[in-house]
């Protein structure tokens, strides 16, 4: 079943550039293609009698909007609509990552899910699947070049930490980049020197684009973290154009052009703002995931899954957009959390992902105060890269971080004082100890959640997630190895490991772990929760039929939270006597409202009762009674907390040790 669509139409910025009239540049916004189920990949190609065909590929949420490609007539002309033209790939894609269109119109979509690269032929028929695991880990962004026996295709491959060169009539890939590359995201050919074909890659973990010869050999590679021009966070695609590299500077929220041949690497300018208000567009960014260039360079696409949206631009006069003087005047946009949270005692531990840090909050003061940032952007020990997960324990004397950029775990000590009045401090942490992950596994690691049970004592157990296999790391107290989590033959493997939390079942700790892909049939992507016992075995599995894209799970006594990011809900189950858990009901949906949410991610439940949500996608977190289903407080932008005020009145949270003297978890 096909989405509803609409476009919204806007002015361009301005005039498009007659032919032969002197410089121009690619940036103009044009116009939007709205109400998509979180687009995640364009590409621009052959389809029926347009040249320059929009094809788009989205993630889906739920039953009524499953993942599948959808093709739109685009135009270079702000007064005419970009009409829908068909689409491909339902009952076939489950999670599509990138989308790539040959010169012929053959489509090449990647599933993260499958591990495959899908291969739809121009003109319809069965498509087929040109490669799959174990040639590929988790594949994302993916480029073609070439036809018949000439042609190349790219893939991008994270959870490998390499790309993979697919050549027309070869058994198996060409890996590259290994050894070099982090988690690489967009890959795309680029005209190197005397007419070389070249590849292109953004890594996104460690913020830098690199480039490759076919045969291996690393050409360069340029940029770091950072705001300013020519600097990238978290870069998620590219694009090679108009002589120009285009980047989709995803959490810097804009595009940048950077310059090829001789001085690849230079910036030639940048387009694109941080959206403020909700719901802002019309050139204003939000999490550009994927970008695509027409091939005569007239339109650039750019997908932004969280606001369910493709932002069209064309090109105007001059060799770089005019800045607007009075966007400085409007003020910063408002920080994200997310996408993890942890708690002990009364105090929060929460990712920022525009800092690359870990944030301290105290929960005392009359809203979440924040009173240290943990960490400085670097390699060393005691440095992140790219910090995806916390855990905090021993009353917020301890955390453990995992670092997708430097494939760390680190542990730390926090000097929190929670009997003395709430203040910043600076210097909170000091870092113990920590281990690289991909070397005590000796393959790459792709760090997601993390976890402890019995924190502090000689049985403590520490638990990180594994993306790029699917699995869950088991440590010691020592840092050592002792174990993975993974399914058995009985419920099958997970599928797209996200979430992780400890729970209880009478007097033994479990270990909930969420499966967002679920083990649903194909083009029916059904997530669920493993439940483990600490000797690794699966106790049981919970939520199928009801969680589609799970991401985050916390448990207190009996009850466990999951948040859906396909949804928009939070849904709630409950241990029945001997064991069982059953679905109870849940709350939320699309929107800024009390108990509304978008891209839900992190959540946790208080050693009070009380329960926090991560509000992705609206720049805050909601604070809850969920015996009561009523907002508590809200946190973060202003202009995104202003819809809760009416509903919500705070109640400070006290120490622990202030209500029944036992001081931490």
């Amino acid at each position: 079943m096909l989405v509803t669509l609409a476009l919204l139409l806007a002015p361009a910025a301005a005039p498009q550039q007659p032919a032969g009239e002197g410089p121009s540049h690619l940036g103009a916004y044009l116009s939007t293609v709205a109400g998509l189920a979180r687009p995640v990949a364009v590409a621009f190609g052959p389809h029926l009698e347009r040249p320059h065909a929009l094809f788009v590929a989205t993630r889906g949420a739920g039953d009524s909007s499953p993942p599948l490609i959808q093709v739109f007539g685009a135009e270079a002309d702000p007064d005419r609509s970009a009409p829908l033209l068909g689409s491909l790939g339902e009952g076939w894609l489950e999670r599509p990552a990138g989308l790539a269109v040959s010169g012929e119109g053959d489509v090449f979509v990647t599933d993260a899910l499958q591990r495959t690269l899908w291969h739809f032929p121009s003109g319809g028929g069965e498509p087929a699947a040109a490669a799959s695991a174990p040639a590929l880990t988790t594949p994302a962004g993916v480029d073609v070049t070439g036809s018949g026996d000439g042609q190349l295709v790219v893939v991008a491959d994270p959870g490998a930490g390499s790309v993979k060169l697919f050549r027309a009539g070869s058994p198996s890939p060409e890996p590259l980049g290994e050894g070099i590359l982090v988690r690489p995201r967009g890959v795309c050919f680029i005209d190197g020197p005397a007419g070389q074909t070249q590849i292109a890659v953004c890594d996104s973990a460690t913020h830098r684009i690199h480039v490759f010869q076919l045969d291996g050999t690393h050409v360069l590679g340029f940029s770091q973290l950072g705001p300013h021009p020519s600097l990238l966070s978290g870069p998620a695609d590219l694009e090679f154009a108009d002589g120009k590299l285009f980047v989709a500077d995803r959490e810097n929220h804009r595009v940048q052009a950077f310059h090829s041949g001789a001085s690849i690497g230079e910036l030639a300018y940048r387009f694109g703002v941080h959206a403020i208000r909700p719901g802002e567009g019309a050139g204003a960014l939000h999490y550009p995931a994927a970008l695509a260039v027409s091939e005569d360079g007239a339109l650039l696409a750019l997908a932004e899954p969280m606001d369910d949206r493709v932002q069209l631009f064309g090109r105007a006069p001059g060799a770089e957009p005019v800045e607007d003087p009075s966007r400085a005047a409007i003020g910063p946009p408002a920080a994200h959390f997310g996408p993890d949270i942890s708690s002990s005692g009364v105090y929060v531990a929460t990712v920022s992902p525009e800092s690359h840090q870990i944030q301290i909050h105290d929960l005392r003061g009359k809203e979440p105060a924040k009173i240290s940032d943990v960490a400085s952007f670097g390699t060393r020990f005691g440095m992140y890269r790219t910090p995806r997960a916390t855990w905090l324990s021993s009353g917020g004397q301890a955390l453990l971080a995992v670092d997708e950029g430097n494939s760390r775990l680190t542990r730390s000590a926090l000097r929190v004082r929670p009997q003395e009045p709430l203040n910043a401090d600076p210097e909170l942490a000091r870092h113990l100890d920590g281990v690289d992950l991909g070397a005590v596994t000796g393959r790459p690691f792709w760090p997601g959640a993390v976890a402890a049970l019995a924190p502090g004592t000689n049985n403590e157990l520490i638990l990180v997630t594994d993306r790029a296999t699917d699995s869950v790391l088991m440590l010691d107290k020592d840092l050592v190895p002792i174990g993975t989590l993974a399914g058995d033959e009985e419920t099958g493997p997970i599928r797209g490991v996200a979430g992780l939390s400890p729970a209880t079942l009478g007097v033994a700790s479990t270990i909930l772990v969420v499966d967002s892909g679920g083990h649903g049939a194909r083009g029916a992507p059904q997530g669920r929760v493993f439940e483990f016992g600490p000797s690794g075995a699966v106790l049981r599995t919970f939520g199928e039929g009801i969680l589609v894209e799970p991401d985050g799970v916390t448990a207190r006594e009996n009850r466990i939270w999951v948040t859906d990011r396909a949804t928009d809900r939070i849904e709630r189950f409950e241990r029945q006597p001997g064991g069982a858990i059953e679905h109870v009901g849940g709350f939320g949906g699309r929107g800024l409202g009390p108990g509304e949410f978008h891209d839900p991610r992190g959540i946790l439940a208080m050693d009070d009762g009380r329960l926090i949500v991560l509000d992705h996608g609206n720049h805050r977190g909601q604070i809850f009674d969920p015996d009561h289903l009523t907002l508590i407080a809200g946190f973060g932008g202003r202009l995104y907390i202003e819809p809760l005020k009416s509903a919500a009145t705070w109640v400070p949270l006290q120490p622990k040790s202030d209500r029944n003297g036992d001081q931490g978890r």
